[in-house]
């Protein structure tokens, strides 16, 4: 018993002396960051800001100037910046004050982040909205005078190395899941198979509730990339749509 008593104090002892990455703080400019969190963004007066409901109609919500909001998706287009601050979004403007998280702080919650371009103006030497790539490929981050980049480098055969780097907000990043490849599932409702797994991209093609894919072994997002047996084509359909085929 006492033994016992002794390998549980020490289980209790290692989890609270080291917290998982989901129950340790991460802090920074003073403040707490959370999973998914962009940036802070303040304004320089109080002004209202707006969400769209699902009925069509819009509903304010007034934000007093200094006070501090977390940002989480970013959108890019058009030369335009767009912040999503909770249910509301945010036009960059003269107004806003805008303090990005550095990439590798955000990348800290992810054990197996992947890295999707979101700027739909980007201009790289590598990818354009919607390539992505993960953590195993070898990446690292600078420290630049205008913010932190992450450089993404690969290699065919190992004799040389290419490298890109991206600004940090021009990405987002998402866990990868990986499940087994090859498992067949049905469509449980017509949903358009995407060539990036973002929800704003646009589909590539549709296809019927009841289509049956194969799994190519990868979630990102709440997307699952899969082959379709009907066309042969690969896409990211939401996983949420998909059961294995035989369920019912």
């Amino acid at each position: 018993m006492k033994k016992l008593f002794i390998v549980l104090l020490a289980a209790f002892v290692f989890a609270v002396v080291n917290p998982t990455k989901s129950e340790a703080k991460v802090m920074y400019d003073g403040a707490e960051v959370v999973k998914g969190q962009t940036g802070k963004m303040t304004f320089k007066k109080d002004i209202k800001v707006y969400k769209k409901n699902s009925d069509g109609t819009f509903e304010s919500l007034v934000v007093k100037r200094n006070n501090f909001f977390r940002t989480y998706d970013i959108e890019k287009y058009d030369n335009k910046i767009f912040y999503q601050m909770g249910q509301y979004r945010v036009q960059a403007t003269d107004l806003v004050v805008f303090k990005e998280v550095p990439i590798k702080i955000r990348s800290s919650f992810y054990n197996e982040p992947t890295y999707i371009i979101i700027n739909r103006d980007g201009i790289y030497r590598v990818g354009s909205y919607g390539f992505n790539f993960r953590s195993r490929w070898g990446i690292s981050f600078l420290d630049t005078n205008s913010g932190q980049l992450l450089e993404y480098c690969q290699s065919d055969d190992g004799s040389w190395m290419a490298c890109y780097q991206y600004p940090g907000t021009d990405l987002k990043i998402a866990e990868t899941i990986h499940s087994k490849s090859g498992e067949r599932f049905e469509l449980t409702k017509d949903a358009g198979g995407k060539r990036t797994p973002l929800d704003e991209a646009k589909s590539e093609t549709m296809y019927d509730k009841g289509s049956v894919f194969q799994s190519q072994g990868t979630e990102v997002n709440g997307y699952l990339e899969v082959f379709s047996e009907s066309d042969s084509k690969s896409s990211w359909l939401p996983a949420n749509l998909l059961k294995p085929v035989g369920d019912k």
